[in-house]
């Protein structure tokens, strides 16, 4: 019965196959009546043309007479050589179509003869090119729904015949790996027979069914049957997949994508429990081989993108599902992400002198770009999952190493894989949790070392110079502060030793340093100035990891200066970006110390309070030392705006550093032992002195009247938020007391200060220093007043009519010495203020003082009141006002 069932099927693939096989033969005779009848019109034109030019010659006759004769018949045998000759080229242009695509034959055995119309049997006429090349999409299509309908059938056959119960498995097997093999066969005959297009579609339909066939028949004896293992199958599949590319070098791409699609498949299709991962990813590397094989001879770009793309898609599957547990073992994918790199690499260089078409190009391009990055980015992802063995952390240095000689190589090309490269070594620096010190530390170290150095040769002969030393200082800059977050922050290990970051900022900011002073000796300066500059932040970075945080300010701050002096010797033009880095670093580590002084400055406690100890006092000593070598170096260079910027910043660590030293002096030296008001008292006489010394310099410091006028505002300051309501007048001395530092000495500032101002293009400056030395007088005697009657405060509650009277009395009295003052220095201002307080005075001693008197007494007070107010108007509007209406100022 089976072998009844085995003829039948025999007879019927016979029936499916020998109409084709007809055709094809049908298609070559037809080709070569075609190619005889166009030799025959050939040589016909030929003779016609021999014929008519041989028939006549020319030649000239005497006597200015013109006659033609006949010109000589060329011999028999000139001619049976000619055509002789003829036939050997005809027989070479035969040999020739049949090894040759069939295009390019097309193209040579057509003939071309200058001047004459094809004759109407040489080929079809061009309404009807254009009618076939309309109908050309209803032929592919028929074709291929052809080629499956076959494939369906043989499908539906073997079904039918399992359900019928007509053979056992392995003859339904063999049946379908027969089945295909034919349609391979049939397919590549039709191929090379064929002179037409569409008998080329026919074989590829064909071809595809068959490999179609024979990929499920492997499968089917696995899964289906089981009557070969997991690797016999995969064996079989791969049989099945190289039979396909070698077919699509005759058939074409489609076989060549099917091969490919399949191909990718068979690790999915025959996968097992325990893979083995060495030999799954040499074969994924073997079919990657393939496809590249058949970009080069065939021009296949998409094919061989859409290959790249399965293959890494495969190898990053299989590292996600390592990383999930799924897999107990990944061997050899380091190695097959290295050999598909190489392989890319050996294979651009066989392609680069092509040419190539725009699509071509774009495809090449893509195809660079997805092998180096993927790669790297998977070579990366599987160190990270393996924990960085020794071996994968070798292999990725290879890859990493590669893409960089290959950018070296072919810059124009590759100059963006050097940076991928770098890239991911920067990750792998940081995400490296492996304690091996030559995993986390010398390897990575190398690498960097390594870029930097190649990356520094380049950027000195290359077109490309700013991304070569962009690349080249990015990895200098780099090694010291990636490994050390590397191990504080993701590995959560130790260093070596405790110096091993600071040893490795120097290193990295001496070689910095290096090839800066080499770009600067070979005139480049602005590059130069820019290594220099990464040098000293590297530097930086080392003291911050090295030193302690209580003397960093100090490090930070020698820094600023030796940069300062270095950069204006060398005249580099980097200085306000060096100098403004180092200098907002400093700012940030003395922050808690700023707030500390500024708490200090208004009797406040600070938020996160520190100790204003001499170590900082030292720090901000250290930061006045460094504005000032700045403000000195670049005073005369800068433009305005930054020495405007540089000036208050200089101003402002001043003024934080006096009061830090200041604080350390009442707290640390003194523990508080004087009286807060006491304290208080001499920072502002302090600050009220600085402003009168500041004021004196101005002649030589052009800043000196500035700085006196921040200083009075300081002063002003102090006396409104803490002194008005202070108990400075408390203590047992009259006149030598707080009140003194208080008031006292800023009261004679101002009047120096206003004395100073004489001669100042800006009198409005003067007259506010004189305001301010009336009211300091007006205040500080006043507060006497309360001390000597035994107060604390100006404004303590209740006061006795004796007081109340020697306020009067000494308001009076300085009234007077306003105006004395006033008439000798011819000072309006003093005028005026001194006419306000002797208004205050008479009123206060009319409405206040006499406030106690009756009848009589108090119409005489108000009597007296009026004619005194008369009296000062009308001396004042004589004597005072009426001078300066004369010849005042």
């Amino acid at each position: 019965m089976e072998l009844l069932a085995l003829i039948l099927i025999l007879s019927l693939l016979a029936a499916l196959i020998l109409p084709w096989v007809n055709l094809v033969k049908h298609s070559n005779r037809k080709a070569e009546i075609s190619q005889l009848q166009d030799d025959l019109a050939r040589h016909k034109l030929e003779v016609q043309q021999l014929l008519r030019s041989a028939s006549f010659k020319d030649v000239p006759v005497k006597q200015g007479a013109v006659s033609k004769q006949p010109a000589p018949v060329e011999p028999r045998s000139v001619k049976l050589e000619a055509m002789a000759a003829e036939a050997a080229s005809k027989q070479e242009i035969k040999k020739r179509d049949e090894t040759q695509p069939k295009q390019v034959a097309a193209e040579t055995v057509k003939p071309a003869i200058p001047g004459k119309k094809a004759p109407s049997g040489l080929g079809s006429s061009g309404s009807e090119k254009a009618e076939d090349e309309q109908n050309d999409w209803f032929s592919k299509l028929a074709i291929w729904v052809g080629g499956i309908a076959l494939l369906m059938a043989g499908f539906y056959m073997i079904k039918y015949s399992i359900e019928s119960g007509w053979m056992t498995p392995a003859v339904r097997l063999v049946l379908t790996a027969v089945f295909g093999l034919a349609l391979c066969i049939s397919g590549y005959l039709v191929s090379v027979k064929a002179k037409l297009e569409a008998n080329e579609r026919i074989g590829q339909a064909l071809s595809g069914a068959g490999i179609a066939c024979l990929y499920f028949a492997a499968y089917a004896a696995v899964h289906l049957y089981h009557f070969i293992s997991s690797a016999g199958g995969f064996g079989c599949m791969v049989l099945v997949t190289v039979t396909a590319v070698t077919l699509s070098l005759r058939n074409g791409a489609p076989i060549a994508l099917m091969g490919l699609l399949g191909g990718f498949l068979t690790p999915l299709l025959m996968s097992s429990d325990s893979p083995d991962m060495a030999l799954l990813f040499g074969y994924l590397f073997v079919l990657l081989c393939g496809a590249q094989v058949l970009c080069a001879r065939r021009g296949w770009w998409g094919l061989f993108f859409g290959a790249i793309v399965g293959a890494y898609l495969w190898s990053g599957s299989l590292i996600v599902v390592y990383a999930l547990g799924g897999l107990s073992e990944l061997e050899g994918a380091m190695w097959f992400v290295m050999a598909v790199c190489a392989s890319n690499i050996v294979f651009i260089n066989k392609v680069a002198g092509r040419e190539l078409s725009e699509g071509s190009r774009a495809l090449l391009s893509a195809v660079r770009a997805i092998v180096w990055v993927g790669g790297l980015g998977q070579s990366l992802l599987l160190v990270w999952v393996v924990e960085f063995a020794a071996v994968d952390m070798a292999l990725f240095s290879v890859l990493a190493l590669g893409a960089l000689f290959l950018s070296v190589y072919r810059e124009e090309e590759f100059l963006w894989a050097a940076w991928v490269g770098f890239i991911a070594v920067l990750v792998a620096c940081l995400l490296n949790a492996n304690q091996s010190l030559g995993s986390w530390l010398i390897t990575p170290l190398g690498l960097m070392l390594v870029f930097a150095g190649v990356a520094h040769w380049r950027g000195l002969r290359s077109k490309q110079m700013v991304m070569w030393r962009s690349l080249s200082m990015a990895a200098l800059v780099v090694i010291a502060p990636v490994l050390y977050w590397n191990r504080e922050l993701f590995a959560g290990g130790l260093a070596p030793f405790d110096a091993l970051w600071f040893v490795l900022a120097i290193g990295s900011g001496a070689l910095l340093a290096l090839a800066g002073e080499q770009l600067l000796g070979r005139g480049d300066q602005e590059d130069g100035a820019v290594y220099q500059s990464f040098a000293v932040f590297v530097l930086a970075f080392g003291l911050w990891e090295f030193v302690d945080l209580r003397y960093l300010g100090h490090c930070i701050a020698g820094l600023v200066t030796a940069s300062a002096i270095y950069w204006k010797r060398r005249c580099l033009r980097t200085d306000r970006l060096t100098l403004g880095a180092l200098a907002g670093g400093w700012s940030l580590l003395m922050w808690n110390y700023s707030g500390e002084a500024v708490g200090y400055f208004f009797a406040e406690p600070f938020e996160y309070p520190i100790a204003q100890d001499g170590v900082a006092v030292l720090g901000w000593l250290a930061g006045v030392v460094a504005s000032s070598v700045v403000v000195a170096q670049y005073a005369k260079v800068w433009g305005d705006s930054a020495k405007r910027l540089m000036g208050w910043w200089s101003g402002v660590i001043a003024i934080l550093a006096l009061v830090a030293t200041y604080q350390w002096f009442d707290e640390q030296l003194l523990n508080g032992a004087r009286g807060s008001s006491l304290m208080e008292g001499g920072l502002t006489a302090l600050l009220a002195f600085l402003g009168l010394v500041s004021r004196s310099l101005a002649s030589r410091w052009p800043v000196g009247r500035l700085a006196a006028a921040v200083m009075a505002g300081l002063v002003a300051l102090r006396l409104l938020l803490l002194h008005l309501d202070d108990s400075g007048a408390g203590g047992e001395s009259f006149f030598f007391n707080p009140l003194l530092l208080q008031f006292g000495l800023p009261f004679f500032a101002a009047v120096a200060l206003a004395y100073l101002s004489a001669s100042d293009e800006l009198p409005g400056l003067r007259h506010a220093y004189q305001v301010g030395a009336m009211l300091l007088g007006f205040v500080w005697a006043s507060f006497l007043v309360q001390d000597f009657y035994g107060g604390s405060k100006l404004f303590g509650g209740a006061t006795s009519n004796s007081e109340l009277y020697t306020y009067s009395v000494v308001w009076l009295s300085l009234a007077v010495a306003y105006q004395v003052v006033g008439l000798l220095r011819d000072q309006r201002v003093l005028h005026v203020g001194s006419l306000l307080l002797l208004l205050l005075t008479v009123g206060k001693v009319f409405l206040v003082d006499a406030s106690e008197l009756e009848g009589l007494f108090r119409v005489l007070s108000f009597l007296g009141l009026g004619l005194t107010l008369i009296g000062i108007g009308f001396f004042y509007n004589k004597v005072v006002f009426g001078r300066r209406g004369v010849g005042g100022s």
